[in-house]
């Protein structure tokens, strides 16, 4: 295995990993996602992704692409801070 399929499969995994962790973060009938809960869990996934040798950039794009309104909730507290 070379260093780019160790990479996708590290991707891949994190993504089955970001799917798990959203639908645990989820309520009320899956209405609902619990921002913060999430993004407990997404910050201990990012060290995690770290120690795999996995860029923090790459767990963002995944998120943004799945749940963009967590990027818009984040975005949010950055600017109320």
């Amino acid at each position: 295995m070379n260093k780019d399929d160790f990479k996708q499969t590290l991707i891949k995994q994190y993504s089955e990993v970001i799917e798990v962790i959203i639908l645990e973060s989820e309520s009320i009938y899956r209405s609902h996602i619990d921002y913060n809960e999430l993004d407990f869990r997404v910050r201990s996934l990012i060290q995690a992704a770290k120690v795999d040798g996995l860029e923090e950039t790459v767990i963002w794009d995944i998120l943004e692409h799945r749940v963009p309104e967590y990027i818009n909730f984040l975005s949010g507290m950055k600017i109320a801070a």
